[in-house]
């Protein structure tokens, strides 16, 4: 009995039909993993879980710490480019040099009272039927007005500062001779 070439591969064909669902069977059957490495497989699992979320853990650490360490260095920093301060006899003997025999004590703020965004219809009735005056203003500081008038008289040993309208226009003459320029800048 000679078969064909079409015959052939039509029996492969069913054999094939038959044969690979039987070989998937038994794969799937058979094919089982132990007990062992079941557990085995859900260790690495577990292990692999924990390494992450302790890498998350040590990354946020690290990234706390270098935050720490920048801030840290920009406080120096701050520190550094701050310089110090003057001590009290040094501080005096500017404020001689400049001719002001008592230093001038630093402004105080005033802190502003708080602002009331919403209003409530018994506010708005009060205000429209009576407005307060306004508070009058404060005096100026007669001594510290004094001091400024005294820096504008000259002090012995200090050069007179020179006079910028002829400077330049002693500078704009000269200029306009050496410049090439038509027009002038």
């Amino acid at each position: 009995m000679a078969l064909s070439l079409f015959q052939w591969i039509g029996v492969g064909l069913l054999v094939a039909i038959v044969l690979i669902p039987t070989a998937r069977w038994f794969w799937k059957r058979f094919d089982l993993p132990s007990k062992r490495a079941l557990e085995i497989m859900k260790r690495h699992e577990e292990d692999a879980e924990e390494a992450e979320i302790w890498a998350g853990i040590e990354a946020q650490v690290e990234a706390e710490t270098t935050t720490q360490r920048e801030l840290e260095m920009k406080q120096r920093e701050k520190q550094e480019r701050s310089g110090k301060s003057l001590n009290e006899d040094k501080s005096t003997d500017a404020w001689t040099k400049l001719g002001i025999d008592v230093p001038i004590q630093p402004v105080e703020r005033e802190e502003a009272p708080p602002v009331i965004l919403e209003k409530t219809r018994d506010e708005s009735d009060d205000e429209t039927e009576s407005k307060e005056p306004l508070e009058e203003a404060k005096e100026p500081d007669w001594e510290l007005v004094e001091k400024m008038s005294k820096l504008a008289e000259p002090v012995a040993g200090v050069p007179d500062a020179p006079d910028l309208d002829e400077l330049s226009d002693e500078d704009s003459g000269s200029k306009e001779e050496e410049s090439d320029w038509p027009f002038n800048w």
